[in-house]
């Protein structure tokens, strides 16, 4: 629910419950005082009438019934109370309140009755009821209205800024520009907004020269490492030292693939690969696979290609690297005599293999350097690779194992 519509939303109920209250408030205020004001009304009746029996009148007032008793007339309460009569003229029933007192006039107890007609309860409640409802959608109608106008001119700032930020990157060349606004919480919010993507800009510059020169750095003394092991190499070794050469040469190579395995993953992962274009996976898959045909003989793997016409809005770059990949680790982990099945069609790319169960937990798959040493062959960051890649793609890359055999897909 947005925040404006949100507010609106208790803004109703609070005036809903305020206006229920006070509807209620007002019904028995109104209830008591003119039960009050009709009280002393018949009160004043029944003195009218005994002033009238005192002085000798005949007393013709409506609504009025005089009994004249003995003693015991005088010994009975004061009576205030409605009740309703049947109306013959108008065929309904009103409500009327009566009042009952007895009076000594002229040495006589008297009896005195007098009664009053008023609207009703019902009809109070229901004007009451229908008033309030009136305020309600007024409320409402011009409170949502009023809303909107005010709402829409004062966020009016903060939503173009945040459609600024969604749009905004540490690695562009443009600095943060956002609207200025008179409301103090979104000055303060855009001051904050403003120094946090100035400091992301500088620490992103300071990373993205660092990664730069240490890939630079490192890979120098790398090249010269592996070129003085290979002149190394070419001279007469005892079998000790010749094996010896060779774990420092392996080693030097897989150190040499995991700085550029690391520098891909920083440009990855600040988008630096902007060279999109339209790529068909189905020469992609077929390139690599060539590549590697020899490889799967060698191992004794059957490959099975089912691949259809399929095109990618992509890095041309960042394909290749993603099908090497995923080929490369069906390459690595697959048992000797074992099938791998490359399957693409429009909706996704799957790759299966079959092999033994993971060694280490499933969610540590695609995170970097995540795998147990013991038989792990790889750098570590094949798997991570192309999951940045899907992830810079939008597309959706999982993992399932099930009767032995490993199931790469990704969907576009």
């Amino acid at each position: 629910m947005r925040l404006l519509s949100k507010i609106s939303y208790y803004h109703f109920w609070l005036s809903a419950v305020v206006l229920g209250i006070t509807g209620c408030m007002l019904f028995l205020f109104l209830r008591k005082e003119i039960s009050k004001e009709i009280e002393e009304q018949l009160e004043l009746q029944t003195d009218m009438v005994a002033e009238e029996i005192h002085m000798g009148r005949t007393v013709a007032f409506p609504l009025v019934q005089i009994t004249k008793g003995d003693e015991s007339l005088m010994k009975l309460p004061k009576i205030f109370k409605d009740t309703l009569i049947y109306d013959r003229l108008q065929k309904v029933t009103e409500g009327y309140y009566y009042f009952v007192e007895s009076k000594k006039i002229n040495g006589q107890p008297y009896r005195i009755k007098v009664m009053t007609t008023y609207i009703g309860w019902d009809n109070y409640s229901k004007t009451i009821i229908y008033i309030f409802l009136s305020i309600a959608v007024l409320l409402v109608v011009l409170g949502t209205l009023v809303n909107y106008f005010i709402s829409r001119r004062v966020w009016k700032p903060f939503l173009i800024n945040l459609k600024r930020m969604k749009g905004y990157s540490v690695s562009s060349k443009e600095e943060l520009q956002l609207t200025l606004t008179d409301v103090t919480e979104f000055k303060e919010m855009n001051n904050v907004l403003t120094d946090l993507a100035a400091r992301g800009k500088r620490e992103y510059t300071a990373l993205k020269e660092f990664t730069e020169n240490a890939s630079h750095e490192i890979q120098t003394p790398l090249s010269i490492l592996k070129t003085r092991l290979e002149s190394i190499s070419q001279q007469p070794l005892t079998e000790q030292i010749a094996h010896l050469l060779n774990d420092a040469k392996q080693a030097t190579i897989r150190l040499s693939k995991v700085n550029k395995g690391l520098l891909l993953l920083a440009k990855l992962e600040n988008n630096a690969y902007t060279d999109v274009q339209w790529v068909s996976l189905e020469d992609v898959l077929k390139r690599n696979f060539d590549l590697m045909e020899d490889l799967f003989q060698h191992k004794g793997l059957r490959a099975e290609l089912q691949i259809q016409s399929k095109k990618v809005f992509a890095s041309a770059f960042l394909m290749e690297i993603l099908i090497s990949n995923l080929l490369s680790n069906a390459l690595s982990y697959a048992p000797k005599d074992a099938q791998i099945v490359v399957n693409l069609n429009e909706e996704a790319l799957e790759i299966t293999n079959e092999g033994k169960p993971l060694s280490f937990p499933e969610s540590k798959l695609f995170s970097r350097f995540g795998k147990d040493s013991q038989g792990y062959k790889g750098n570590g960051l094949g798997l991570s690779i192309v999951k940045q890649i899907c992830t810079l793609n939008k597309w959706n890359v999982k993992y399932n194992y099930e009767k032995h055999t490993h199931r790469f897909s990704i969907h576009f």
